[in-house]
């Protein structure tokens, strides 16, 4: 795995957990949320930007030295009457996404399927749709679903930068 994939996750993980400042910003007249990570004495810098929304999308940056990635989102959580109708609420949703993401690391939302034992009711895949090896994208679905039904679905694209 290559330094910049490993910041993605390590950037994400410390957004997660709280170590980063989170703002919110203007972007195009939409209200964004803001994380950033830098480590000036190893060169790494990590910078998220997301909808602050049931859905949207967001992107994120690492660069660490000369290597530089993103990694975009989009996709959401269900509108709340249905998941009203399977007795749950969006925060539910968010808090097993963070707790299956800070617990699977860099074995998700990468290049690789991942999917775990379901937790009870409750069950979290991230399958890769396809790569396209010419330009170095990867883009993959996570789903988390609640007693059979989907209630999150986010769409990955990532892709290496080149000057």
């Amino acid at each position: 795995m290559s330094k910049g994939t490993e910041l993605l996750t390590e950037g994400l993980s410390k957004g997660y957990a709280g170590k980063t400042k989170i703002e919110t910003i203007d972007r195009g007249g939409l209200a964004f949320k803001q994380s950033r990570y830098v480590d000036e004495a190893t060169g790494k810098t990590y910078h998220d930007e997301w909808l602050s929304a049931r859905t949207g999308g967001g992107q994120e940056l690492a660069v660490i030295g000369e290597e530089k990635i993103t990694r975009l989102y989009a996709g959401g959580v269900i509108s709340p009457k249905q998941l009203e109708k399977l007795g749950i609420t969006e925060k539910e949703v968010i808090g097993y996404l963070i707790k299956k993401v800070e617990e699977l690391g860099n074995k998700t939302r990468l290049f690789e399927d991942c999917a775990p034992a379901p937790d009870g009711d409750w069950q979290y895949v991230y399958k890769v749709t396809d790569k396209i090896e010419s330009v170095g994208l990867t883009r993959a679905l996570e789903t988390i679903t609640f007693k059979g039904a989907q209630v999150f679905v986010h769409g990955f694209e990532i892709c290496p930068i080149k000057e």
